[in-house]
């Protein structure tokens, strides 16, 4: 990859946003849009490979986005690196819970270069074959219990290779306290065997003296993520964050993994259209 701005547009996963400046549409036949973009200094780590780089720093444009028509959504979020789906379809709903056609990316992929597809070939990686990131289509159940918001996300690789499902699922809570506008989301994740072998596995045409077979039978992940916003001027808001993925032990048996910690910390200014 180029820089961090594509691995960071690969990990925007969403949930519902608050809302900065818009009002609700009146009807859903509406086209309605929010959007915010900024400058952020990103230091982000993903699940380390061994041999390769897995630390990436920068400045970067990110955007926070919700469009709306019909039943038809969009939504990303520039905290939120390890939610769920971004794009749907409600089916219905009421005042507390609904039930929403969802698609969305759950892992990030990765080659003999590491992450860095313009990278050169790492020795630990030599000779695997390259790992997309899925491209996964399932079903969302979201309800609201008090001040949170949860959802529940059941999906399939169906558009990608590895022939897996994953079960997502998180609570969000936003919130004001004095100027500062807060945004706080925690959840869990499983991947299925085929999922997660797809990834982390190695198969009998890839292995060699460094790399011996091996078949990854499922594995989960937790994570906390938080965002907070302040206003600083008419349309302007400073926005920091942070970001902690942690994935079960199991998957450091891999030949292919160092580490099963992810992480991400940002600060920037952004303006809200």
């Amino acid at each position: 990859m180029n820089n961090i701005k594509i691995i960071l547009i690969t990990l925007l996963l969403c949930i519902p946003v608050r809302s900065y400046a818009q009002t609700e549409p009146e009807s859903s036949d509406e086209l309605y849009w929010q959007l915010s973009i900024g400058a952020y200094w990103v230091d982000l780590s993903l699940p380390e490979l061994k041999g390769a780089d897995s630390d990436f720093g920068g400045l970067n444009i990110l955007a926070d986005a919700r469009v709306e028509y019909k039943n038809f959504y969009l939504r990303v979020k520039s905290g939120d690196f390890f939610g769920g789906a971004d794009i749907g379809y409600q089916v219905w709903n009421d005042e507390l819970q609904g039930v929403d056609v969802i698609y969305g990316h759950y892992q990030m992929g990765f080659s003999q270069q590491g992450y860095d597809e313009d990278g050169t070939i790492v020795p630990e990686l030599a000779g695997i074959k390259e790992r997309h990131q899925d491209q996964s289509f399932g079903l969302a159940y979201y309800r609201t219990f008090g001040q949170y918001e949860a959802a529940f996300e059941l999906v399939y690789d169906a558009f990608g290779a590895s022939d897996g499902w994953v079960l997502h699922a998180e609570a969000t809570r936003s919130f004001e306290l004095r100027n500062w506008d807060l945004w706080v989301n925690f959840g869990a994740n499983y991947y299925s065997g085929n999922f997660i072998d797809y990834f982390y596995g190695v198969d009998s045409d890839e292995q060699s003296p460094h790399l011996p077979a091996y078949e990854v039978n499922g594995a989960s992940s937790v994570f906390v993520q938080t965002q907070a916003n302040y206003p600083i001027a008419v349309d302007w808001v400073f926005s920091t964050g942070a970001s902690v993925l942690i994935g079960s032990s199991n998957v450091l048996e891999s030949p292919l993994v160092e580490s099963r910690y992810a992480t991400a910390v940002f600060a920037g200014v952004k303006y809200v259209f």
